[in-house]
């Protein structure tokens, strides 16, 4: 093997040279990218500190009870009272069968699951299990968790099951709706 003239060690060096050069140049945008970003991000949560409400959040304990008295006055002016248990029960069992049905989704099997009763809510729920395509039992879950109901998902498992161009879902779920105690 011959050794290596002075244009090739020169050429050779000047290739690794310009990739490197060129590595750390795509590194060096790449950094500035995510700094950019960073200082946005920073920015937008400067002007969300503005706000008068998380100002008073900060602040002390004094104005902190009075945003808690406002949360409070709300749950006892808008959280529902139960009739009876096993009617609220049965009815929050019937409207999930129907939203169920609303998405095309199989309800496989509805059981009542125990009551809880606490100091600040009673609670009834339900256990459902049911299939159907997954992007529609995903749809179907946004829907039933919402404050306005006071219902809230205290189970979830999901089990994509197909093919992948049409993923079907297998869901078992444990919903709540509270009531006043």
């Amino acid at each position: 093997m011959r050794s290596l003239t002075r244009s090739e060690i020169f050429l050779l060096g000047f290739c690794f040279f310009s990739v490197f050069f060129v590595g750390h140049l795509i590194a060096y945008k790449q950094y500035g990218l995510k700094v950019k970003k960073a200082e946005q991000v920073l920015v937008d949560l400067g002007t969300r500190g503005d706000s008068p409400r998380l100002e008073e959040a900060k602040s002390t304990p004094a104005a902190q009870s009075k945003i808690w008295e406002d949360r409070m006055k709300w749950l006892d002016d808008e959280l529902p009272t139960m009739p009876s248990r096993d009617q609220a029960q049965a009815a929050l069992l019937e409207d999930m069968r129907q939203s169920a049905k609303k998405y095309g989704l199989d309800v496989d099997g509805l059981s009542f699951v125990k009551p809880a009763k606490t100091p600040h809510y009673q609670e009834v729920a339900v256990k459902i299990n049911l299939d159907g395509p997954e992007r529609k039992v995903y749809q179907w879950l946004s829907e039933i968790q919402s404050p306005s109901t006071f219902q809230a998902i205290k189970f979830l498992r999901v089990r994509p099951e197909g093919r992948r161009s049409r993923p079907d879902g297998d869901c078992e779920i444990i919903i709540a709706r509270l009531f006043k105690p």
